[in-house]
């Protein structure tokens, strides 16, 4: 966004990061194995996922936030998940106010001449694997995916798409083109434009119910940025902990952490959504995996059978996993390499938290992600690891798949071992949105307003996934920068 501010001469931006702000386009952007989110630009936080079961919850800590560390997967959501934002209250989001947004940013290699769907000349590239470059196991994905009568969708960024088809990434030569490569870097020579590192923000100066600048701790000092305009824009996790340090949150949480409390809005850090997926873990076939060959090609948009809600779940297949640097792990599912199929909630109905430890930002929030809390969430997940053994025990997987890993075939008839499966092995898809959720100031769950503006505060905007009021059936990836493309419209409107 701070590129797109910077388009106006008389407007000066600068972006305050709390990781490195580079050097870009170093090893740590190459797309391989499923390290792609376990690099040194990280947070290191740790979330509960369900009972007392906690992870690494890898969020970026670089320039670029997520799509620096991300599997660089740039689906659209379905139309119907921005109505649903308009329908919501928030009438400035709707499909048809979003779909410039996705063309403006987009510059698609392989459709961008259909310009009523696709932009051609934006800066971040979005490619997909052709189906010659489809390997072999991959071709057999979809040909498993035919046989059960599931289509072929070249498109998943067409508004109708449904089906089996290419993943849409943002990747040029291997690796992920973040928004720090696309946006920022093109236009660091900017006079307008600054950009600073290492600079954590600590919170914002408000005064007389108006933001005027941040605080930010950066080599051991602390020193007051003065703004006339102050945006948010650190994430779902960090946003929500910099408005509590603010003042901007519960008043009795505040009052506990010794914070004076400026706005009372118990919204702030609730509504906390991701993807929740499951593993099925396979030993490889006759066909020894490639463990130089790209990991992900294809996906699969699929409608479950539990409450009706269009592509539900999303469906894909790791053609590796190398587990050498897992030695527990390896030992669980008795392998050095599995073939792995993995299945996603795309409409969660689970919602989480993040609150504070400490005033101190040095010290990271608390996240409860409550993963699989709704029924539905459980049952599509079952469903969805169910489809994934049928896809594998078709005839066309039988080359490059092997038995079970970790479940058994007599586990998938059986409820409550796939209940225990999932519980013990569902995982975030690293997704987090909804802790700033976006709505009119009249309703009790809600923190800023369509126009991004926080409730209660003059000069103050938060654009990033926490505004989502609901998550999108796709990764978030390309959403957020659909959402900062249109926060950019709507401050330069005034």
């Amino acid at each position: 966004m701070g590129a797109r501010l910077s388009e106006d001469a008389t407007c000066t931006v600068l972006v305050l990061e709390a990781g490195p702000a580079g050097p870009l386009d170093s090893d740590a952007d190459l797309l391989s194995n499923v390290n792609f989110a376990l690099t040194a630009r990280d947070w290191g936080l740790r979330a509960r996922v369900t009972g007392e079961r906690e992870l690494d919850y890898p969020q970026g800590k670089f320039l670029g936030g997520g799509s620096s560390v991300n599997g660089a997967l740039a689906f659209r959501g379905q139309p119907a998940d921005y109505d649903g934002w308009a329908a919501d209250g928030n009438p400035r989001w709707s499909w048809e106010q979003m779909l410039p947004c996705f063309r403006r940013l987009e510059r698609d290699l392989d459709f961008g001449g259909d310009h009523a769907v696709h932009g051609d000349s934006g800066p971040v590239p979005i490619v997909r694997w052709s189906r010659d470059e489809l390997l072999p196991v991959q071709e057999a994905f979809a040909e498993a995916f035919a046989s059960v009568g599931i289509p072929w969708v070249a498109d998943h960024n067409r508004p109708d798409s449904t089906g089996i088809g290419p993943l849409p990434m943002n990747r040029a030569e291997g690796r992920r083109m973040s928004t720090a490569l696309a946006y920022l870097a093109p236009e660091s020579a900017r006079p307008n434009l600054s950009i600073r590192g290492d600079a954590l923000v600590d919170r914002i100066q408000i005064e007389h119910g108006r933001a005027t600048g941040v605080v930010v701790a950066q080599d051991g000092d602390s020193s007051l940025v003065e703004a006339g305009e102050v945006i948010v824009s650190a994430g779902a996790i960090q946003s929500p902990a910099i408005l509590w340090r603010s003042g901007i949150g519960p008043a009795d949480d505040l009052r506990q952490l010794g914070i004076e409390c400026v706005v009372d809005n118990s919204a702030v850090g609730t509504s906390l959504m991701d993807h929740p997926g499951l593993f099925h873990f396979l030993h490889p076939g006759r066909h020894a995996p490639d463990l130089a060959a790209p990991q992900f090609q294809l996906g699969a948009r699929w409608t479950s059978d539990v409450e009706g809600v269009a592509n539900d779940l999303l469906l894909s297949m790791m053609n590796f996993w190398d587990l050498s640097s897992s030695p527990d792990f390896q030992a669980l599912v008795g392998a050095p390499v599995v073939v792995v199929l993995t299945c996603g909630v795309h409409e969660p109905r689970s919602r989480g938290r993040v609150v504070l430890a400490s005033s101190d930002p040095a010290v990271l929030p608390r996240i409860d992600l409550n993963l699989l809390d709704e029924p539905a969430d459980m049952a599509r997940l079952i469903e969805g690891v169910r489809r994934c053994h049928e896809l594998a025990r078709s005839e066309a997987m039988q080359d490059f798949v092997g038995r079970s890993a970790v479940l058994s075939d007599a586990d998938f008839d059986d409820e409550v071992a796939l209940e225990a499966y999932a519980r013990a092995f569902v995982a975030p898809w690293y997704h987090a949105s909804g802790t700033c959720r976006m709505g009119p100031a009249s309703a009790d769950d809600t923190v800023v307003d369509d126009d991004l503006r926080v409730h209660g505060v003059d000069g103050l905007r938060v654009v990033d996934a926490s505004i989502m009021p609901t998550i999108v059936r796709a990764p978030t990836n390309l959403t957020v920068m659909a959402i900062a493309e249109r926060a950019a419209e709507i401050i330069k409107e005034g």
